[in-house]
């Protein structure tokens, strides 16, 4: 059985990968179960010469079907939408030359811009998260510039691709360049946080000339590795009921299933899975695991409203390795500022590689802090942010080593 419902799965996934319609490939999978096991049951249950066997087998073959069905029928079920409540005020929309629409949030300078607007991008791939973020980010319109936030395509209320295969970093980096064109700046200063970070870094390797200041918060992985799974260390995190969940949400059969395709193909994973379908089941699965991103202890920090499914796990599951920035990174002379939690679930050699990486760059710790330093410590981070944006000394001493600090209780 355990042979058959490998075939199974396999078969799936072959004809996905030559297919999208889901009666297709899914009748492929049934097929290839049923093939591999009728010969098994039929030799397994066979009985001397003389003595029927007609009811044992009716009886392996009722149990073999229902090892199927049952999960197909509970594969059938889909989560119920939540509610995602009004854009915060002030949010307009944006159509990008693809036709894609982006939700952006300006928050004007006070009392007037004189100074290279600031752009916050957010974390993931996928994880827009306006609601939360705008209020703590509106408060560097007191440097004098404007601020922009914006959720990426394929998150939060951005519009969602139909072909799934069109989510990456390299898109995502040309978008943030017809972002710049639509605000009409020449330069920008960028805030990345997480995958924004990484996003931050691509842009200035790519267009260093737009940008004049640059600030990595939380930093994910400089250069995106195939497979890159560096997020799980979230999840080991959790305490052992906290990781049930975890572990429920993932192996529901729909969602185990959708979340295999994807690797197969995207566009197979999205006719069987939509976008509202899975963006639900990212929004419990991401509040299930929130309790990873804080420092042991501390307040689970609110979550994202509307994750997008597809926008974080395509780029996550691509086999093509993203180009080494750091030789370009080496030649630019934009002043650059990483900031690191003690207990953050990303390594600390994450931080340290943009340091080495971004020429005259400095590295601030934030010891009680876990990932989310601009929602988990506000005050601080705006403090350090707008000393950063003024060209001021930074208010806390920069760690040079590239060792972390003692006491620190992140990931290395």
């Amino acid at each position: 059985m355990a042979i058959a419902i490998g075939v199974g799965w396999a078969a799936t996934f072959g004809a996905a990968r030559l297919t999208t319609r889901p009666a297709a490939f899914l009748t492929a999978g049934l097929l290839g179960y049923a093939l591999a096991l009728a010969p098994a049951v039929w030799w397994l249950t066979r009985r001397p010469a003389g003595e029927p066997s007609g009811r044992l087998r009716v009886t392996a073959a009722a149990v073999a079907a229902a090892v199927v069905l049952v999960p197909a029928a509970w594969a059938a079920l889909r989560p119920a939408h939540p509610d995602v409540p009004a854009a915060p005020a002030g949010t307009r929309f944006w159509t990008l030359p693809d036709g894609s629409r982006i939700a952006v949030l300006r928050v004007p300078a006070r009392p007037r811009a004189t100074a290279d607007p600031v752009v916050f991008l957010h974390g993931g791939p996928g994880v827009a998260d306006m609601d939360h973020d705008a209020p703590v980010l509106a408060r560097l319109a007191d440097s004098g510039r404007d601020v922009w936030l914006y959720d990426q395509v394929g998150a939060g209320r951005s519009s969602r691709l139909a072909d799934p295969r069109g989510y990456s970093l390299e898109r995502d980096v040309a978008d943030l360049e017809q972002v710049r064109r639509l605000i009409g700046a020449p330069r920008l200063a960028l805030i990345g946080h997480s995958y924004g970070a990484t996003l931050a870094a691509t842009y200035l390797a790519r267009h260093p000339e737009r940008v004049s200041r640059v600030v990595f918060s939380s930093p994910g992985r400089l250069v995106p590795e195939v497979g890159d799974v560096s997020g799980t260390g979230m999840v080991g995190r959790l305490d052992p009921r906290q990781r049930l969940a975890v572990f429920g949400t993932l192996l529901r059969p729909r969602a185990m299933l959708t979340y295999s395709l994807v690797k197969a193909d995207p566009r197979a994973a999205h006719a069987l899975s939509g976008d509202d379908e899975m963006d639900s089941r990212f929004v419990t699965l991401h509040r299930q695991s929130a309790p990873g991103l804080v420092c042991p202890g501390s307040p689970a920090p609110p979550t994202a409203l509307r994750p997008g499914f597809y926008a974080n796990q395509v780029p996550l599951s691509s086999t093509r390795a993203a180009p080494d920035i750091r030789p370009a990174l080496s030649r630019v002379r934009v002043p650059a500022l990483v900031l690191k939690g003690g207990c953050d679930y990303l390594p600390w050699s994450f931080a340290v590689d943009y340091r080495r990486s971004v020429p005259g760059s400095r590295l601030l710790y934030f010891d009680d802090s876990g990932h989310q330093l601009h929602l988990e410590r506000p005050d601080r981070f705006v403090t350090v942010v707008h000393a950063f944006l003024a060209d001021s000394p930074p208010p806390w001493p920069t760690w040079s080593g590239t060792e972390p600090p003692a006491g620190y209780r992140g990931a290395r």
